[in-house]
């Protein structure tokens, strides 16, 4: 037998209601819960005013009907409980007693919040009445509520607007900007404006970020363009690769470490941070440091410099298996063309009777692939709350103190000054351009991210191009600027759209916002 609809105080059919029947008497608590189910709703029964209060903490009601008299806890205190608490302040009590005769009793449940009264003897039109206006004040204040709550959250969003905060993701008004009416059509209106203006910033920040991407770029190639022709100047003058190596990295630290101290950055470090500068000194202070050295003193400064923009390749490679980049065709065909414009480097330089270069060829190709695992494995890792003059310096003291036992014992010490030469000029500015190189370096990857770094590759080679030919008077055959022509396309086509750059910008800019 279907349930009758539930009407209102006119009569009109309206939604059912959860009600709860609070009586000690079992028989009345029967009687009003079939009256209220009669009207169309749902009733749930408690048996005294504690369990009343249990069920109004853990349910959602829509109106209490709400014996008076009853042992330990009657509805005088159930009333003053639930005016105490926010879930429970607004749901309408109807006050039911056989207290007939007693008008004080009806006043003091009405001062106590109940919304009316009734005499266990009801008539039933008497109760739909009643309960129909309780449940329609209690509808109406629901709404005023939401209606209210709605134009806080819109004037909360306002405010951020009007901080300069635009991103639409820190309005929360998603769900108000679905409701067809006044509220919804405005919580629109701010949604849409505050995105228009998100987007327009978010290019505007990622056109400076660019341009300061690529200065720093410029400046990392430009500055590290000079160690293969200063290493090449120094190899000329007696020094040999380890004791350069101790010389350039000792006085990297003490520029480094020196500024660091004078910020007052000096860093305290946990055991799994100083490790990460071990390893780093491993890669970069020793391996990188090593093998441009020995390198330099067969290889040509112009030619190491080409082998140099495997780098940027390297990096995509990498980032492309991890699923860090998008191996797009385009991508692919960039990284297929890059690597036979660098093989053709290579094919200039290669001689069947001269096997020795040749081995040195392929030995200098290790160096983009030590840049590349700095770029992408280390250089991530790097603990943020160290200052990067410290990180630096650090790095190089580190390096220093593992090499310096393997010269000391091989006898490659190498002893400078005390007057002041070539050699000792040519150190000093090496220990300068090894530390700014480093410093430039990941400053730009922290602004830009490690795929956009590896962009430098190709002003790495650039710069070393023009030092060698400034400094060593050296050449490159028009089949070596062919073959760095067909370099710098496929380094265009590599370059990522959706790189580690946009994810730096929004994640600075909702920083800011």
């Amino acid at each position: 037998m279907n349930k009758p609809a539930a009407l209102d105080m006119t009569g009109q059919q309206v939604t059912s209601a959860h009600i709860l029947v609070v009586d000690d008497n079992g028989i009345n608590r029967k009687k009003m819960r079939m009256a209220v189910e009669n009207l169309g709703h749902t009733a749930d029964v408690a048996k005294n005013g504690l369990e009343a209060l249990n069920a109004l903490k853990s349910q959602s009601f829509d109106a209490v009907l709400l014996d008076i008299l009853m042992p330990e806890m009657d509805g005088f205190d159930v009333l003053s409980e639930m005016k105490q608490h926010e879930r429970m302040r607004d749901v309408p009590v109807i006050v039911i007693s056989a207290l007939d005769d007693e008008t004080e009793s009806v006043v003091k449940a009405i001062e106590l919040g109940a919304e009316d009264f009734l005499p266990k003897s009801f008539d039933p039109v008497l109760l739909r009445a009643r309960l129909g206006a309780s449940l329609s004040k209690k509808r109406f204040r629901d709404q005023e509520r939401e209606y209210f709550g709605r134009i806080e959250r819109l004037t909360e969003a306002a405010e951020v607007l009007e901080g300069g905060r635009f991103n639409p993701e820190s309005l929360d008004l998603d769900d108000l900007a679905n409701k067809d009416d006044p509220l919804g059509r405005l919580a629109a209106v701010f949604r849409g404006m505050a995105a228009e203006i998100y987007e327009r910033e978010l290019k505007l920040k990622k056109m400076i970020l660019t341009l300061q991407g690529s200065f720093l770029v410029l400046a990392v190639g430009l500055v590290w363009g000079l160690t293969p022709a200063l290493s090449r100047m120094a190899s000329g003058l007696g020094s040999n690769p380890l004791g350069l190596a101790i010389w350039v990295n000792a006085l990297a630290a003490i520029f480094c470490l020196g500024i660091a101290a004078y910020r007052r950055k000096l860093p305290r470090l946990k055991r799994s941070e100083f490790m990460f500068y071990v390893y780093w000194a491993i890669i970069a202070g020793i391996l990188q440091r090593m093998t441009t050295f020995v390198v330099t003193e067969h290889v040509e400064a112009a030619m190491l410099s080409l082998i140099v923009t495997l780098q940027g390749f390297m990096v995509f490679a990498f980032a492309a298996v991890t699923g860090m980049e998008l191996a797009s065709p385009r991508r692919l065909l960039g990284l297929f063309v890059g690597l036979a414009g660098v093989s053709l480097v290579l094919f200039t330089r290669f001689d069947l009777s001269d096997g020795a270069q040749n081995a040195w060829l392929l030995f200098a190709m290790a160096l983009p692939l030590l840049f590349a695992v700095e770029a992408l494995v280390l250089a991530g890792k790097r603990p943020e709350h160290v200052d990067i003059f410290a990180s630096v310096g650090l790095m190089m003291a580190l390096s220093t103190a593992m090499l310096a036992p393997w010269a000391y014992f091989s006898g490659d010490l190498m002893t400078l000054g005390p007057s002041i030469g070539r050699l000792e000029i040519l150190v000093l500015l090496m220990g300068i351009v090894g530390a700014s190189s480093l410093l430039l370096a990941f400053h730009l990857i922290a602004t830009a991210g490690a795929v956009f770094y590896s962009q430098s590759a190709y002003a790495m080679t650039i710069a070393g191009v023009v030092w060698g030919m400034l400094l060593l008077n050296e050449e490159l055959s028009p089949l070596a600027w062919i073959a760095f022509a067909i370099i710098i396309i496929g380094m265009y086509l590599v370059e990522p759209k959706s790189s580690d750059e946009e994810l730096v910008i929004k994640r600075n800019f909702n920083s800011e916002s």
